[in-house]
Order: structure tokens, then C-alpha cells, then sequence
């Protein structure tokens, strides 16, 4: 991957040339995955909104960037196909965006966002275009697998005193190069097909007294590379008798890009659950709402300023086999005290390519079910069997007398 020269691209140098805390940086983050028969292209970034573009090539495919595209463009025209890679190597290719943070006054506490939005409801709101936020230098997470995306400025951060931001919201990518299972709750299972999401707003000022907060998520998956009709996308539930990693939570959700072709599409798996504190526990636990699938005719003019737009350009819009959907995602449920009872909401979620990880029963589940059944079973079983011998023997013929006795007949 060239990297952009910074004594060209006037947004570069100034971003270079900036404290890390100062707004603006135009981050990109390239991470290539590559395996036996394919090769994974991830592409992170918050140029204009957070977004992930994920690619899957054949062996020799080569992802390349037009930074004046990139970084110089001013309008739709100077961005289309700025990222691009040998279109025979292509298999397949989607983008996730992150479009607006929702806020909403919450003050009859229903925690919907659907009842919030009836009609005859006066609910206020607040909506957030990511565009309007400016983002500081990615930095390094523990472990050096992850890189983190933070908030520098908006309108709904504050400052204190001494002009220091006293609110922060980021998004944390996390790679990982081995199969395995996160430290932190709700403990999803990863693999190297994937990026782990953490969504966390932190001592965010809230616009309202019963603020809660949603994200607006946009998947644009090119679902149809080699056959004729579009697969479509969906989202569904799977429920499972075991919350042993995420204790008292018993679904997990995956927004699949291709329905039809789940093994060979891309999707976003989360169970619906986050959390009130970083030190993350089952008693500072909420719950996570999805709100079904809709077009992105209403956001449009976003998505034109994506990364995904910089891959797809026109055919965004003009290829019938490229599929564009739009969900919200909110965190909440009534009586948990509203954001402002935490001033701490974080969000795990997997994104990536193939077939979604599954939850299975763990050796120690099996064995803990196996003996509380076993138990009363073998209880049971002797139980029973104490019972039919002391039958048996009661019912064993025994003559009264010695039995050697004469016939005496009765005079």
C-alpha cells in the first residue's frame, strides 16, 4: 500500500503537524489478512464518518488508493474509485458505516426507539452526522492488536475550565491473528476473519435529563459478484441454554450481508447486551435493541462521502446486484437510570467475513447438566431397584410349620 506524501496533501501535513489533541486527523488504517487459498483486505477509517471496508481477493489481489481522491476531494465526482483493487482478483466486497449518533429524551423511560418515534409521542431528539465530528491521531490499544478512533471535538462534548474535553466517545478496531474468545464481557468468540468493535461513550454531556443514545449502522454489500439476482441482507436472533461467558444473556444477533449466502458474505454479530461501567460486570449489564432493516435513501448524501463510495462510486447506486440497508442500534432498557445514571455506555460487536462464530456448550456446562441429571437418575434407578427386591422377597413362599407333619383329618 503507497502511503499518501504529506508535502502534497495539505489535510496530511496538517494533520501530521498537529498535538494529538487537536480535532482533524484524517485516519486509514490498511490491514491484510492472508490465508491459504484468499486474501482479507480490512480498510478503517474516519475520514468523514468511521466506517470499515472489507474485501475478499483472490491471492494476488493488491488494494491501491488515489490520495488525491482521498484526501482532496471536494466533491462525489474527485471521490469515486479513489480506493480500488484488480476487479478479476475481486470475490467478494462490503462496507460498514457508522452514519449518525441518535439521542433521544427519553421521559416516559420506554428505552424504544420505535415507541419513541410514534406519532403522537413529543419525544425530543437530537441527531449527530459523524461528519460534524473531528477525530484525534488513531493510537494504539493494549496488546498492539487494536487501533482506537476517539472523538476530538463536537458540539455535544464539553470542555471544562482549563478548555480540556471532558467527554469522550471512540471506536476501537481490534485484530486478532489466532482463534479465541475476548477477556471482557460478553466474551465473543473471535477468529482472523474478523475485526472486534468496542463502541464507547464515555462522561458524554447529554443534550437531555433522560438522554439515551442509539448509533445508526449502514452495510452496502456488493451480494451478488458471479449470479444474476442480488441476495439480500437480514438480521436474526439465535437463542442458546447457555450463558456461561455472558451470564444472563441467552441470544446472539447476526446481521448477515448475504442471506442466502451466509458462509460466503460478510456479517456483524453482537448479543444484545452492554454495559454501564468499564469494569465490565453482569450487574452493570443493559440491553442492546435492533430495530429491522430499511434503505438508506435518508442518508444518501453521507454515504457519498464514504469510504464506500470511494470504492464503489457510481455503482452504489447504478449496480442492481449492490445492496445498501440501514438499522439502529440502541442501548438501554427502562428503570436502568437513563445515560446520565452511568455517564458510561460500551458496545461489543464482530465484524467480518464468512460464516458468523457460533456458541456451543462448553466440557463444563456438559458435565454440570450431565450430573444434575445423572444424579436423580442413578437415584431413581436404585431406588427402584431396592423396592421390586424387598417385593420379591416378601412375596417368596414360606410353609407355616416344619412341614414335616402328618395328615390329620378333622373328626
Amino acid at each position: 500500500m503507497p502511503y499518501p506524501d504529506c508535502d502534497k496533501y495539505p489535510s496530511c501535513e496538517q494533520a501530521l503537524n498537529q498535538s494529538s489533541s487537536d480535532p482533524g486527523f484524517p485516519n486509514l488504517i490498511y490491514v491484510s489478512a492472508v490465508g491459504t487459498k484468499d486474501k482479507l483486505h480490512f480498510v478503517l477509517t474516519t475520514i468523514n464518518v468511521p466506517s470499515l471496508l472489507i474485501l475478499q481477493t483472490s491471492m494476488d489481489g493488491q488494494m491501491y488508493f488515489n490520495w488525491d481522491g482521498i484526501l482532496l476531494a471536494d466533491n462525489i465526482t474527485d471521490m469515486a474509485n479513489a480506493i480500488n483493487v484488480s476487479a478479476s482478483s475481486v470475490l467478494y466486497q462490503y462496507s460498514v458505516l457508522f452514519t449518525r449518533l441518535i439521542e433521544y429524551n427519553d421521559t416516559s423511560d420506554v428505552a424504544n426507539l420505535a415507541i419513541a418515534d410514534e406519532p403522537n409521542s413529543k419525544t425530543e431528539w437530537k441527531i449527530h452526522d459523524f461528519r460534524d465530528f473531528k477525530w484525534m491521531n488513531a493510537t494504539t490499544g493494549q496488546g498492539g492488536n487494536s487501533i482506537i478512533f476517539s472523538t476530538a471535538y463536537h458540539d455535544i462534548n464539553k470542555t471544562d475550565a482549563t478548555g480540556n474535553l471532558t467527554g469522550s466517545l471512540y471506536f476501537e478496531f481490534e485484530m486478532h491473528g489466532e482463534d479465541g474468545r475476548d477477556e471482557d464481557l460478553p466474551h465473543l468468540i473471535y477468529n482472523t476473519n474478523m475485526t472486534q468493535l468496542n463502541f464507547v461513550l464515555d462522561k458524554y454531556t447529554p443534550a437531555f435529563a433522560n438522554s439515551r443514545f442509539a448509533l445508526e449502522v449502514a452495510v452496502i454489500s456488493n451480494s451478488s459478484v458471479h449470479d444474476d439476482l442480488p441476495d439480500e441482507m437480514s438480521i436474526e436472533e439465535t437463542k442458546s441454554i447457555d450463558d456461561e461467558y455472558s451470564p444472563g444473556v441467552f441470544k446472539i444477533v447476526n446481521w448477515y450481508s448475504r442471506q442466502n449466502h451466509k458462509d460466503a458474505g460478510g456479517y456483524i454479530q453482537w448479543k444484545p447486551v452492554c454495559y454501564l461501567d468499564a469494569h465490565r460486570a453482569r450487574d452493570k449489564g443493559t440491553e442492546v435493541q435492533y430495530y429491522g432493516l430499511t434503505g438508506t435513501q435518508h442518508i444518501d448524501d453521507i454515504l457519498n462521502t464514504s469510504v464506500a463510495f470511494a470504492y464503489f462510486g457510481d455503482r452504489l447506486y447504478t449496480d442492481k446486484n449492490v445492496v445498501r440497508k440501514a438499522s439502529n442500534i440502541s442501548f438501554g432498557f427502562s428503570n436502568d437510570g437513563f445515560y446520565v445514571g452511568s455517564n458510561y455506555t460500551a458496545w461489543t460487536v464482530s465484524i467480518g467475513f464468512g460464516t458468523p462464530p457460533e456458541e456451543s456448550i462448553s466440557t463444563m456446562v456438559i458435565a454440570v447438566i450431565a450430573a444434575g441429571l445423572g444424579i436423580p437418575v442413578i437415584i431413581i434407578v436404585i431406588g427402584g431397584l431396592y423396592v421390586c427386591i424387598k417385593r420379591r422377597r416378601s412375596q417368596t413362599y414360606e410353609p407355616l410349620g416344619n412341614g414335616s407333619g402328618s395328615y390329620a383329618p378333622v373328626n
